[in-house]
C-alpha cells in the first residue's frame, strides 16, 4: 500500500498535471471543449506527467509508478431493463481507473471505477434532464443486470453480487467537468442532480491509490464476482485491440481504427516493458468536442477508454 503520508503530494501533483492538459490537450490534439475531448486529453496527456511527478515521491519508499492510457469512444454498449421495464442500451461509460496494488511483492489488490463524463453548468453542477442521460444514470445509480455485446462474455452481469467491501453505487461516478478557458473536472455521485465541487480528478486517483478508501472506486481484485470479472475483461478486450498483449506490454500493432489512440508512460522503466512517451495508433489527432448528434452505426471495437496505474517495488532502490 502507499504510504498515506503521500495522498497530498499525490492529489497536487495530479490535479496540476490534469488542470493543464484539460486546458492545452494531449500533444497533437486541438484545445479540448467538449466530453468526448477532455477524456481524450487525460488518458493521453495526463499520463505521462503524472507518472512523472508521481516517481520521485514514491523513489524514497522503494516503489515505483507505471501509467498507460487507452482513448476510444461510445463503446461498449450495456443493455438493460430500466426503471420503466423497458429493454435499452446506452454506452457503459466513458472511462474505465484502474489501479494495481503490487507493493506487497504479490500478486496485488486492485481497484476500479468508471466514469461517465459532463460537462458541467454554468457555475459548476449538473441536473439530467435528458432521456438518454437519464438513462445512462438508470445504469449507473442501480447496477441492474447487464449484457455486453458479442464480444464479451455471455449472460448477466450483477455488480450488487460483489463480495468486495462498498456497495454496488461505488463502481460507478460521474465526472463534471467545468468548460474552457478554465476547465476543471469533479468527481460525483450518480444522481438526477449533482451539486457543484467535489473531489478535482487528480486527487480522486490519489486517494483510489491510497487503496480501501470509501466512495474511490470499488476494489476487484480476482475473478471471483461480475464486477471484479467485468474490470479484467475490459481491460483484456481493451488492450487485445490496440495492441499485443502478452506478458506485458508487447509489440505495437495498428488495428485500423482511426478512433484509437494510445499512451504510455513510465520515467523509471522498472516493471513491464513499455512504450516510451506518446504513441498514437491513429490517422488522425484525438478528438476535441462533445458527442456526436446522431447514432454511431459502426461500433468498431468494444474496448473502453483506459487510465490504468500500477504501483510496485523499484528493484533499483539504494
Amino acid at each position: 500500500m502507499v504510504p498515506s503520508t503521500l495522498v497530498a503530494s499525490f492529489a497536487q501533483a495530479a490535479d496540476t498535471a490534469i488542470d493543464h492538459v484539460l486546458r492545452t490537450g494531449a500533444p497533437g490534439q486541438n484545445t479540448p471543449t467538449g466530453e468526448v475531448g477532455f477524456v481524450a486529453a487525460v488518458v493521453l496527456g495526463g499520463v505521462h506527467d503524472i507518472a512523472s511527478a508521481w516517481q520521485p515521491l514514491l523513489q524514497p519508499h522503494g516503489l515505483s509508478v507505471k501509467m498507460s492510457g487507452v482513448f476510444c469512444h461510445q463503446t461498449p454498449k450495456a443493455t438493460f431493463t430500466d426503471n420503466h421495464g423497458s429493454v435499452v442500451s446506452c454506452e457503459l461509460a466513458d472511462l474505465l481507473v484502474v489501479v494495481d496494488d503490487n507493493t506487497s511483492g504479490t500478486a496485488g489488490r486492485r481497484w476500479a471505477v468508471l466514469i461517465h463524463a459532463k460537462m458541467a453548468a454554468a457555475g459548476g453542477g449538473h441536473t439530467l434532464t435528458q432521456p438518454g442521460d437519464l438513462r445512462q444514470l438508470d445504469l449507473m445509480a442501480r447496477w441492474p443486470s447487464f449484457t455486453l455485446p458479442r464480444n464479451y462474455a455471455p449472460g448477466g452481469r450483477d455488480f450488487a453480487t460483489c463480495t468486495h467491501h462498498g456497495t454496488a453505487i461505488d463502481c460507478g461516478r460521474y465526472g463534471l467537468v467545468d468548460g474552457q478557458p478554465c476547465p476543471d473536472w469533479h468527481q460525483q455521485a450518480p444522481a438526477t442532480k449533482m451539486p457543484p465541487g467535489g473531489d478535482r480528478l487528480g486527487s480522486f486517483l490519489a486517494h483510489m491509490v491510497e487503496t480501501g478508501q470509501v466512495g474511490y472506486g470499488r476494489e476487484a481484485t480476482g475473478l471471483g464476482d461480475d464486477w471484479s470479472r467485468t474490470v479484467e475483461e475490459l481491460m483484456t478486450q481493451t488492450y487485445s485491440q490496440f495492441f499485443s498483449y502478452a506478458g506485458g506490454f508487447v509489440g505495437r500493432r495498428q488495428r485500423g481504427n482511426t478512433a484509437i489512440a494510445m499512451a504510455i508512460s513510465d520515467p523509471a522503466g522498472h516493471f513491464w516493458p513499455y512504450y516510451p512517451h506518446f504513441v498514437y495508433f491513429a490517422d488522425k489527432p484525438p478528438p476535441t468536442g462533445g458527442r456526436p448528434d446522431g447514432p454511431v452505426d459502426d461500433e468498431g471495437p468494444t474496448g473502453i477508454s483506459l487510465l490504468r496505474v500500477a504501483i510496485g517495488s523499484n528493484p533499483d532502490r539504494g
